[in-house]
């Protein structure tokens, strides 16, 4: 074998056809990795909402704040709290969701409730949502905290109120290493 012609012998060996199947495969993998990753909702219909009153209250929730990433557990305890408030939540939410239409703007959605009578209901949710309690009087019901969306619009400089010094919660932290000369000093 000569340094100036190429190995021939690649053939007889299988690394350029190993390292081809590689490659191709890994390309396989990874574009199938991507697709499955893709948001595949507008292929499907439309949930009817009428059936399930938590998804019509996470439709409802959904439209009216255009926040469209909703924490579904979060909305099953304030679903849930509405519902101990008022048996008939369930009922009056119903007429609130079927005022959606597919792509609706907050405000649209809005001025719709308003127009069927619903714009209490509305108001009530969406200050649920950003204050983390449901109902406004004196037995008004903490469904969350930390959690509320009313904290979230600064909650890159400010942590949320609390007579903890260190946050809610924290307590739940790890206890940090008594034998660590780093925590000694930083006190």
């Amino acid at each position: 074998m000569t340094p100036n012609r190429p190995n021939s012998d690649n053939h007889l060996s299988g690394t350029d056809t190993n390292r081809r199947r590689f490659l191709k495969n890994s390309l396989i993998v990874t574009a199938g990795c991507f697709v499955t990753t893709l948001p595949l909702a507008g292929l499907a219909q439309t949930p009817s909402t009428s059936g399930d009153p938590l998804r019509a209250f996470i439709r409802v929730t959904q439209t009216i704040t255009e926040h469209k990433q909703i924490n579904a557990e979060l909305a099953a305890h304030f679903y849930n709290a509405f519902v101990k408030r008022s048996s008939q939540f369930a009922q009056q939410l119903l007429p609130l969701a079927q005022q959606i239409s597919e792509g609706m703007s907050a405000e649209a959605f809005a001025s719709r409730a308003q127009q069927a009578g619903l714009q209490a209901l509305l108001k009530q949710i969406v200050t649920a949502w950003y204050t983390g309690t449901v109902g406004d009087d004196y037995h008004g019901t903490l469904v969350s905290y930390q959690q509320a969306w009313m904290y979230q619009t600064v909650s890159d400089g400010l942590v949320v109120p609390t007579y903890c010094g260190n946050g809610p919660l924290w307590w739940t932290a790890p206890v940090p290493d008594a034998n660590n000369t780093a925590v000694i000093d930083a006190l």
